[in-house]
């Protein structure tokens, strides 16, 4: 069965195509990066938002130089990949609800499709929008003054959590440092470097004043670090718990929300870029100081743009493939 599953997850991966962005499926009308800094968008709609280029997320690591299993950027899902999701869950639910699962990511894979960037965006989002709550009753670990005996590493490292992904920050990053220290990073290593150390100098009061102020994107940072580290101690009640809470909200994301722009420092790009069934599409791109770049250099910057959109879902898609060879031995 297991076999079964693994040849037909290499024959979907072999059908993907890459090639360059289909911007049909964009909202965007406009797009202008001026030299004040600020990117401007014009929708569809009519609607207008501005970007400050300092606080966008900048893509400095390319597959060529960079040591992490998979490339991952906070970006939007698309309509065809949501579109696609609702099909095969409307599809599948039957067989879903009677499905036990023994991991989290197991879980989450056979419901969303696609890899870890699809896991750890759609996670986002429903942290983002508090559909996936960290402290719900079924995420609290029952009291007991039960102790195994003899006493296991587990008991040891979870002995304090109240609920079974550490919530407290103390907590939490007392796990992340023993995991650093035993060289036992996991999926911490394909988290971005900057949630990480978010999430290392936040202490519990930062924490719950980023909560009372309603800065979510703050706190589903920090709150999918915790998720990977309490990953490996979740039972089949907290998997399931996790895994409809992040397919209620996906089911229920909003094609209207503003597009994910990300910048390409090398090539001076403010990119406009949402995930699909296969990785990460281009949707639109705006030049610094545009007016100063021939039409043919705007053109070569823009093949090569999608040249590396395109080494970086084949990059994915192939440790994709090999964590799978490794699962399936």
């Amino acid at each position: 069965m297991a076999k079964n599953k693994l040849l037909l997850v290499f024959i979907l991966i072999s059908n993907i195509l890459y090639g360059q962005s289909d911007l049909k499926f964009t909202n965007i009308s406009e797009m202008k990066w001026e030299i004040d800094y600020q990117v401007y968008l014009k929708m569809k709609n009519d609607s207008s938002y501005t970007f400050d280029i300092r606080q966008l997320f900048h893509i400095r690591e390319y597959p060529s130089d960079t040591t992490v299993d998979f490339i991952f950027y906070p970006v939007n899902l698309g309509k065809e990949y949501i579109n696609n999701l609702a099909e095969r869950t409307g599809r599948d639910s039957a067989v879903s609800e009677q499905a036990t699962y023994k991991t989290l990511w197991g879980a989450l894979h056979e419901s969303l499709g696609g890899g870890w960037v699809h896991f750890i965006n759609c996670m986002l989002y429903s942290l983002e929008t508090q559909q996936l709550d960290l402290t719900a009753p079924l995420m609290k670990r029952p009291a007991t003054q039960w102790k195994p005996d003899p006493i296991t590493d587990t008991y040891q490292r979870t002995k304090k959590w109240e609920y079974y992904i550490p919530v407290d920050q103390k907590l939490a990053i007392k796990e992340y440092k023993l995991r650093i220290k035993r060289n036992e990073p996991g999926d911490l290593r394909n988290i971005p470097g900057e949630y990480i150390e978010l999430f290392k100098s936040t202490n519990n009061s930062d924490y719950i004043k980023y909560i009372e102020n309603e800065e979510f994107k703050l706190v589903a940072k920090i709150d999918l670090v915790k998720i990977i580290l309490g990953a490996n101690f979740l039972g089949e009640i907290q998997i399931d718990y996790i895994r409809n809470q992040v397919l209620n909200s996906v089911r229920d994301y909003s094609a209207n929300r503003l597009p994910s722009i990300l910048v390409f420092d090398e090539f001076d790009a403010a990119a406009a870029i949402s995930l699909d069934l296969n990785g990460y599409r281009l949707e639109s791109l705006a030049f610094k100081s545009s007016a100063n770049l021939s039409t043919e250099l705007i053109e070569e910057r823009r093949k090569e743009i999608n040249r590396v959109i395109e080494d970086i879902n084949i990059y994915n898609q192939n440790s994709f493939r090999r964590q799978l060879l490794n699962y399936y031995k």
